[in-house]
């Protein structure tokens, strides 16, 4: 998985083409930011659950592992990681309407883009504020499944 999100050709070339490169070519810095939230099931009653998690060592061995190889695979101060298990708060500037979905599953990697998502009517409850306008496109879905011989 680490080499497919080196790999993934997200951005323009110089001439504008769409997908031409990927985070080397424009030399960019890569995020990589643990989220067991990913993993909660919100399918009963109104509290996510957490018990197809893996335990936080295990969790903790698979981020450090990922982290590891993406860092041997590209330049290793271009990858940046949050702290595992810390409460932390994320800022970042999407770089257009697309949603990228990895998963893996029993080591192949499947790679999702929706190029369109679906509009929304002004979710934000911003109407008296023009710049919003009234109609709203975009969402983000990442999702990651572990194979379950990781979790053994």
């Amino acid at each position: 998985m680490a080499s497919k999100v080196l790999k993934m050709k997200l951005w323009e070339d110089d001439q504008g083409g769409k997908w031409k490169k990927n985070v080397q070519e424009i030399e960019g810095e890569v995020l990589c930011v643990s989220q067991f939230t990913l993993l909660a099931s919100t399918k009963k009653g109104n509290k996510p659950d957490f018990h197809k998690s893996a335990p936080p060592t295990k969790g903790k061995e698979l981020y450090d592992h990922f982290i590891s190889n993406v860092r041997k695979l590209y330049a290793e101060e271009r990858v940046k990681d949050g702290v595992f298990q810390a409460m932390m708060d994320v800022g970042l500037v999407n770089d257009g309407p697309v949603g990228v979905d990895f998963s893996c599953i029993d080591e192949a990697v499947t790679i999702e883009i929706e190029t369109n998502p679906p509009e929304m009517k002004n979710p934000s409850g911003f109407p008296d504020k023009p710049e919003f306008g009234d109609t709203f496109k975009g969402k983000v879905h990442k999702t990651f499944e572990m194979p379950a011989s990781l979790l053994e």
